[in-house]
């Protein structure tokens, strides 16, 4: 009996850290999203509005796929950020 739950137990917190990104990749959807917060039409929204994850990845660079979607106002937007070394160097609306 212990060792099945401390054999599922084990599988949990492996499967957990399999989900875990690099510091690079951190950083890049925090870009992302910090620059998102402040582009006119989400600047109000909370920050549960926006949604980011990671798409590709090419040395440096790192293209982070958004999402906002928010009730009252409503408001509905997707695209993609490229952040490069750090720094948000494109963004792309798919919405506009």
């Amino acid at each position: 009996m212990f060792k099945q739950i401390g054999l599922c137990l084990g599988l949990i917190i492996a499967a957990s850290a399999a989900q875990a990104f690099d510091r690079q990749t951190t950083n890049a959807l925090k870009a992302c999203h910090d620059y998102i917060w402040d582009v006119p039409e989400f600047k109000d929204l909370p920050n549960a509005a926006i949604s980011v994850f990671p798409g590709s990845e090419n040395g440096d660079k790192i293209v982070v796929n958004w999402n906002v979607n928010w009730d009252q106002p409503t408001v509905q937007a997707a695209g993609n950020c490229t952040v490069i070394s750090g720094n948000v160097e494109g963004f792309e609306d798919y919405t506009k």
